[in-house]
Order: C-alpha cells, then sequence, then structure tokens
C-alpha cells in the first residue's frame, strides 16, 4: 500500500520539476491565467519550512501518536518565495497499533505546478473529487480548493490542497498532499485495527497549518 502512495508522489514529482524547469526558464512570461477576475496579490502560499520539526509543530494534534520518520526530503534552492526558486518536501510519520502493525501518513509540499485551473485539474484527476469545505475559496483562503480521493480507505487514503498564485506575478500553483495507509499487510485482521482515514475537515485543517497570508 505505501508503494501505491509512493508511486503517485512519483508521478507528481515528475510532472513538477518539468514545470520548474518552465517556470526557471520563463518566470517573465505573460500571464496566460484562464480566472482573471482574481483579486491581485490576495491569498496564501507555502509557509517555507526546512525541517521535520517545522513541519511537524505545524501540524501539532493532527498528528497526534505518530512520529517522524527520519529528517524529512526537503529541496530548497533559490530564495523562496522570490522568483526563481525550487521549493519541495515530504516528511513521513508512523504510529504503531501493535509490534506488527502500524499507522503511516505522509505529508508533501510542492510549488511550481503550473497554473491549471480547478476545472482543468478536477478534470485530470477522475479518481478525486472536491472536498466542501466552507473556509476555501473565499478570505484568507480565496485562491485554494481541497480535493480528496472518492473512495478513501484505511489501505489508501488522500487528500490535496491547491494553491493558485497566477494572479500573484503570474505565479505557478503550489500543492500540499497529506496520504495515509497501513502496513505492512493488507488482510482483514490488520485492517481491523488500523488507523481510519483523517476526515475531511481535519485533513485541511492539517494542510492550512503549512500556509501563509500573502504579503501585500
Amino acid at each position: 500500500m505505501i508503494p501505491t502512495i509512493f508511486t503517485r508522489l512519483n508521478k507528481l514529482l515528475v510532472l513538477s520539476f518539468s514545470l520548474v524547469v518552465l517556470t526557471l526558464l520563463c518566470a517573465c512570461s505573460t500571464n496566460d491565467d484562464k480566472e482573471p477576475t482574481e483579486t491581485s496579490g490576495s491569498g496564501v502560499r507555502l509557509k517555507h519550512l526546512v525541517t521535520a520539526n517545522q513541519v511537524a509543530n505545524l501540524l501539532g494534534e493532527h498528528m497526534q501518536g505518530y512520529e517522524i520518520q527520519g529528517e524529512g526530503n526537503f529541496t530548497n534552492e533559490g530564495n523562496y518565495p522570490a522568483i526563481p526558486h525550487i521549493y519541495y518536501y515530504t516528511v513521513n510519520f508512523k504510529k504503531d497499533i501493535n509490534d506488527y502493525v502500524y499507522g503511516w501518513r505522509s505529508i508533501k509540499a510542492q510549488t511550481g505546478m503550473g497554473k491549471d485551473t480547478k476545472d482543468e485539474i478536477l478534470a485530470m484527476f477522475s479518481d478525486m473529487e472536491e472536498v466542501a469545505d466552507g473556509r476555501l475559496g473565499k478570505a484568507p483562503y480565496e485562491n485554494v480548493f481541497a480535493l480528496r480521493y472518492r473512495n478513501n480507505e484505511k489501505g489508501d487514503w488522500r487528500y490535496e490542497l491547491y494553491i493558485r498564485l497566477a494572479h500573484i506575478n503570474n505565479q505557478d500553483n503550489q500543492v500540499i498532499a497529506l496520504s495515509g495507509t497501513f502496513g505492512p499487510a493488507s488482510n482483514p485482521e490488520h485492517e481491523a485495527i488500523a488507523p481510519e482515514p483523517m476526515n475531511s475537515h481535519d485533513a485541511v485543517s492539517a494542510m492550512l497549518a503549512l500556509v501563509e497570508p500573502v504579503a501585500n
């Protein structure tokens, strides 16, 4: 199950790397965003975090009972949020259920994700649906929306928070992905004691803890 999650993460990483290269080559390109009605200079962006402990401290109670695995994986080139930059990270968390079964959660944040609109992103992932959350789409999160797997289950659940920044100096989208599973096996006995998927409200709250207002 963990390989399934990381397969999706790797696909996103390949896509995002290509988009980062285009960002570096075309940082001054003309704004071709398809939602020109957005208010310039408003909304939120990723906080600049460079250690697993910083991420864990912000997630706080949302990772209660889970321990950081390793030191995380951080790439931080340039001077984020100044353009150009290459900035992304992954931090993994583990919770031991007993001597054998464990729960696993991963948080991933990524810049340089292109300028696709919400409709385009929804059309891109048929296995996902928009999360209905009253905090999103209005100040201070007017440039944010969230997706989730249509069929979140213990062995494979996922949320994604999209941050659109095309209205601010033609910047690329950013995304935070929060996913989970259990291990090491998927048999019914282990699934019975595995943690439930995080609910939508808590998942959105956890991801919003990793953003900050864009300075006007």
